[in-house]
């Protein structure tokens, strides 16, 4: 039995290792001259591997979400116990942020390499496969230098279209088209938001926590806490990056920036008109200066105003910047992008497709992504494990 995998990013190199425990005959091509190149860039370097708090409510799909099981099942216990056993020794932030105990994506590349080559995985790396057909219960690819592969079974794990700089591409995807399977539009995900910038000039390289609404009109359409870069362009950030996959939805939309939740419970009962001269002063232990000087602007109050308790609850009621949405930076800048496979028309629990018997999908070409902070590879890796377990 041949096993062949498209794409030797997390999820191939993850299928390729669960898949070798079965199958003698296994293969994996990728385009660029080393395994695992997308991944030796993650979490600045670092490697974010995966999250304390892996959970299928923090998952969403473009279409209808059908993996919860698969997340349920396969959670940061199984995969941290799954790293230790391939000597992959990893910690944790206090928000649950994992990454390995080298701080070196680039480690964990070599070394999964590394691993492959021991299990006497093919690699043909600087390969790209143009097509595959399904002839006489055998999957035929085709490189692009014209040469021919034949295999029994076929896992996709060819990734999408974000970062194109490190030769990624979903070309591969109109190969699909030949077996009926659906495919949704790609869109960068997981990328920074561009804004208008009328509310908010003056805050450039200001980096903060903030609640962040996506607003459709008055309608909230996705919400988020966490932290928030401002630049010349827009917004940058987790926080902001966990709601970009909403910007391509509909038009017209607009993303509010709330501080109020950063204020202490007690605040107003710690201040009053003899203990202040000046009204942004009460503000100064909190918040970054430029936010306050741009509050104060965005009300028509000098900075130097005069400190008035209704005032200060006026400011107050007024922390927020709300800033149109131009739409996203584009697939160089996202982490992931949402062109996918329509899940429907997979098998769930296996990941194969129910229309070509013996052809699997593993990571970004399914309809799942996560937030920032290693629920992405997490999907990845998970993925590829259940795809390289396909049946005999």
């Amino acid at each position: 039995m041949k096993i062949g995998i498209i794409g030797g990013g997390s999820s191939g190199i993850f299928a390729a290792i669960e898949a070798r425990k079965k199958y003698s005959d296994v293969t994996i091509f990728d385009k660029n001259n080393f395994l695992g190149r997308k991944l030796s860039s993650t979490g600045a370097g670092r490697c974010n591997l995966t999250n304390v708090n892996v959970s299928p409510g923090l998952y969403r799909s473009i279409k209808e979400f059908y993996f919860q099981e698969l997340i349920h099942k396969y959670d940061y216990a199984f995969l941290n116990e799954y790293f230790s056993k391939l000597g992959i020794y990893t910690y944790h932030t206090d928000d649950g942020w994992v990454y390995p105990l080298s701080n070196s994506a680039r480690n964990i590349a070599s070394f999964l390499e590394d691993h492959l080559n021991s299990l006497n995985v093919k690699i043909y790396r600087n390969t790209s496969v143009s097509s595959f057909i399904k002839m006489k219960n055998k999957f035929q690819l085709k490189t692009d230098s014209g040469k021919l592969f034949e295999f029994d079974k076929l896992i996709l794990a060819s990734g999408g279209k974000a970062y194109p700089q490190l030769n990624a591409s979903d070309a591969i995807f109109q190969s699909l088209l030949n077996f009926g399977h659906n495919l949704i539009p790609a869109f960068p995900a997981l990328a920074p938001i561009k804004t208008s910038k009328h509310k908010t000039k003056s805050l450039n390289g200001v980096r903060v926590d903030a609640t962040l609404r996506i607003l459709d009109h008055k309608s909230v359409i996705g919400s988020d806490f966490g932290n928030i870069i401002f630049t010349e362009w827009g917004l940058n950030g987790p926080g902001v990056m966990n709601l970009s996959h909403l910007v391509h939805q509909k038009n017209n939309l607009n993303i509010e920036i709330d501080f109020s939740s950063l204020l202490p419970q007690d605040f107003l009962k710690n201040v009053s008109e003899d203990k202040f001269l000046y009204l942004s002063t009460p503000l100064l232990s909190i918040f970054n200066k430029k936010i306050i000087d741009q509050l104060l602007l965005n009300l028509d109050l000098d900075v130097n105003s005069p400190f008035k308790m209704n005032d200060l609850r006026h400011l107050i009621e007024k922390m927020k910047f709300t800033e149109k949405i131009i739409g996203t930076r584009d697939f160089e800048f996202a982490q992931i992008s949402t062109g996918a496979i329509e899940s429907s028309q997979i098998h769930p629990e296996s990941l194969e497709s129910k229309l070509c018997p013996g052809l699997y999908f593993a990571g970004e070409v399914l309809d799942v992504f996560g937030p920032c902070g290693g629920f992405n590879l997490h999907w990845a890796f998970i993925s590829g494990i259940i795809a390289g377990q396909m049946k005999s």
